[in-house]
Order: structure tokens, then C-alpha cells, then sequence
């Protein structure tokens, strides 16, 4: 199975509270399929823009492997923990998961992978965290053949435009 992601996300504290807000938005390519979400719940504070190579996570048992290729109108769980980095050289572990009705409850299956050599910026305090629906894209819109989804000069414009690292006192 082979899967790539391109994230993309802020979330700020609301000025004067410990409250804080954010948004992100997600596409993932798996075995040739695309699907993308958003979702209103990162996780975490900071600024991301991240774009994974096409990892191959191996073979998978037949179950997962009709859950995470078929992923329309499914919730899926994120978990991302990226290092920080700006431009490249970006390591992220990424945790997939679905929850599926078993003998009355809720199990999740569950597809983990690292990618490295990662593009784009990282600034952000904790590991992301989220659930959102993922909707098909346009099969046109998901074929790849393993190009960079995110240009070089939007990168860049990214990290100019990403907020200030305040250093701890």
C-alpha cells in the first residue's frame, strides 16, 4: 500500500484566554485514490505546511486494505507528530485510524507509517490531532505519478508568512 499526504493548518490561542482555535486541511493519495477533508480541531498551536513522498507502507491484512482505499464518506483519526523544519528535511509519524462496529462496540483499525524528507514548514507545539470525514476527489485530481503536489515558491511564501518562533525565558 502506498500513501501520501499533504497537510495544511494554523491554530492560535484567542487573545487574553487559553483557548485555542484552529484549522486545517488534509488530502491523502492512497494507493492511487485521493481524498481530502478539513476539520476545525487541530490539536496543536503553531503554522504547518506538509508534503509527504509517496511512502509505501507494505502489505497490509484485506481489511484495512478495503478500509483506507475506500475512504469516502469515512471518519478517519489523524495523529501527526511532525519534527520542526522549514522548507525540507521534514520527518513526521502519522497515525491513521477507523473505527468500525464490532460485537456491539468500537474497534479502530489502524495504519502507522513515518515519512521523511518531508517539504514545507513545521512550527507547531504538540502533535496534531484530529478527526474529519474524507471526501473522493475527482480521480483527474488524484493522479499523481509521484509529483510534488505543493510548489516550491508556495513553500517559500510559507515560511515567510509563518508566524514568529518566541523563544521559552
Amino acid at each position: 500500500m502506498k500513501i501520501k499526504v499533504v497537510l495544511g493548518g494554523e491554530a492560535v490561542n484567542i487573545p487574553k484566554t487559553e483557548i485555542g482555535l484552529g484549522v486545517a486541511f488534509i488530502r491523502v493519495w492512497v494507493d492511487g485514490n485521493g481524498f481530502t477533508s478539513a476539520s476545525n480541531q487541530i490539536g496543536s498551536l503553531g503554522f504547518i505546511l506538509l508534503e509527504t513522498p509517496e511512502i509505501n507502507v507494505g502489505e497490509i491484512d484485506e481489511e484495512r486494505q478495503r478500509l483506507f482505499t475506500e475512504l469516502h464518506g469515512r471518519v478517519v483519526n489523524w495523529n501527526i507528530k511532525p519534527n520542526l523544519f522549514v522548507k525540507d528535511g521534514g520527518i513526521a509519524r502519522f497515525g491513521m485510524s477507523i473505527s468500525v462496529q464490532q460485537d456491539g462496540g468500537l474497534v479502530d483499525r489502524k495504519i502507522e507509517f513515518v515519512a521523511d524528507s518531508c517539504t514545507g514548514i513545521s512550527v507547531v507545539s504538540n502533535v496534531l490531532d484530529f478527526s474529519c470525514e474524507m471526501l473522493q476527489e475527482a480521480k483527474t485530481l488524484a493522479e499523481l505519478d509521484n509529483q510534488q503536489i505543493i510548489p516550491d515558491d508556495v513553500i517559500v511564501a510559507a515560511v515567510d508568512a509563518a508566524p514568529a518562533v518566541e523563544a521559552n525565558a
